[in-house]
């Protein structure tokens, strides 16, 4: 498994790192980690039509030759610190220095990895208290990879909870979840939450859990009533499993609007990481 990890100086995007190399050390040899910072800025290349969004604030945003320079070296700190992490536990570790717009710029080295490991914040809420998050919440609408978001405070992933109701956007995040979980050797929990938009006698519990423990998997499953973005969180919670996970599409515009909410709680306050499969 390919992991992709963004790099900033948020205390989120540390977690993010802490999570990626965990996951690495738990499963030696099966994990590759590369690391990835966006230089946002560039100085004026004198073409007016090129240089135009960059002028009006756009990313990259237009600066002096000298300013980009001091940006282009911070990010060589990052790389440089994420390796030296790596090292200190015998993780070999690739790094990326890229230059552009920061969610186009994720979205394409996204495509070549499995999954892409991010803080629930970044650089924005430290500088702007409250305004952080909107970059993660677009790129797991866009990305052509599964995403792991992780908050400020890491928490071991003992087992994970899979938010299963039986669509194609439910069977993903299972299949994601099953591969995560053999890497890290953890059981799956599959929670369907019932809230009254399917037949009264509808459970897509029992068959998926048959299939799981049929193929030597440890999963144990449960049909709970509630609202899916706020019991899929708790019941979450209640286990301490340390992670969720939920299809980024469903059939229909409640899974986005389910997916939606349950972001916002993950990357609002909640010490919860959330995988959200493609």
């Amino acid at each position: 498994m390919h992991l992709l990890v963004g790099l900033d100086e948020s205390p989120w995007s540390l977690a993010a790192q802490q999570t990626a190399i965990a996951i690495a050390v738990r499963a030696p040899g099966a994990v590759r980690l590369t690391g990835l910072h966006v230089v946002s800025v560039r100085h004026p290349t004198g073409d007016v039509i090129a240089d135009l969004a960059g002028l009006l604030g756009f990313e990259p945003v237009m600066v002096p030759e000298k300013v980009e320079a001091v940006y282009r070296a911070r990010g060589e700190r990052f790389l440089e610190s994420f390796r030296a992490r790596c090292a200190e536990v015998g993780v070999e570790c690739g790094g990326i220095l890229d230059q552009g717009a920061q969610l186009a710029r994720l979205a394409h080295h996204a495509a070549s990895v499995d999954l892409v490991v991010l803080g629930a914040r970044g650089e924005t809420e430290v500088a702007w208290r409250g305004q952080g998050g909107s970059k993660v919440e677009k790129l797991i609408r866009s990305a052509p990879s599964d995403v792991l978001v992780v908050p400020r405070t890491v928490r071991p992933i003992e087992a994970i909870t899979v938010g299963f109701d039986g669509t194609e956007g439910a069977r993903r995040a299972l299949r994601s979840a099953r591969k995560l979980a053999r890497l890290l050797g953890c059981p799956l929990h599959l929670c369907y939450v019932e809230d009254g938009r399917r037949a009264e006698d509808f459970d897509p519990i029992p068959e998926a859990l048959a299939a799981l423990i049929a193929d030597g998997v440890e999963a144990t499953g449960e049909r709970i009533p509630g609202e899916p973005h706020e019991t899929l969180v708790a019941r979450c919670f209640e286990r301490g499993d340390g992670l969720l996970a939920v299809g980024r599409r469903g059939r229909s515009w409640f899974t986005d609007l389910i997916l939606g909410r349950v972001t916002e709680r993950i990357l609002g306050n909640a010490e919860l990481s959330l995988l959200v499969a493609r």
